[in-house]
């Protein structure tokens, strides 16, 4: 299986992390019509993953139409400014993988806070393989390029 990661992991995690541990993530379904929510991501491997309701409308459109977008306010560094970042998500809904990534602990919130228990059937896991990321501070803007790489 061939995915799109960034080269620049270390840096979008710490820039998306310094003002907090939500985001906004836009999403549209099959249609364009737009939707924005909050969510709580976690970070692996070059991937964002998020936890959500398989009810809600943000997943609802992940199925009808994959493509998202992040944006993080940056505030309270040397360099305040906001992260956006553009992806494909896939959703993550089958009992076995709701309860690996629950176990594998993806997430740096607990999760049953929100959603009982891995037994929840309304629970998913979304992970969104980012390819166009941009950090745009009082300084300039950093656009960054995606490079391929073989995972298996």
């Amino acid at each position: 299986m061939e995915r799109v990661a960034m080269p620049w992991s270390a840096g979008v995690v710490e820039a998306a992390t310094a003002s907090g541990w939500t985001t906004y993530v836009g999403t549209a379904d099959a249609h364009g019509r737009p939707h924005v929510a909050v969510v709580a991501p976690g970070f692996a491997d070059g991937t964002v993953w998020f936890a959500t309701r398989a009810s809600s409308k943000k997943c609802r459109n992940l199925r009808e139409n994959p493509a998202v977008a992040f944006h993080w306010p940056i505030q309270g560094s040397e360099a305040d400014g906001e992260l956006a970042a553009w992806g494909t998500a896939t959703v993550h809904d089958g009992d076995a993988e709701r309860h690996r990534l629950w176990d594998a602990r993806v997430l740096p919130y607990d999760l049953s806070g929100f959603f009982g228990s891995a037994e929840n059937p309304d629970l998913v896991f979304v992970d969104v393989t980012l390819h166009r990321p941009r950090l745009q501070t009082q300084r300039g803007t950093r656009a960054w390029s995606a490079q391929r790489v073989d995972t298996p």
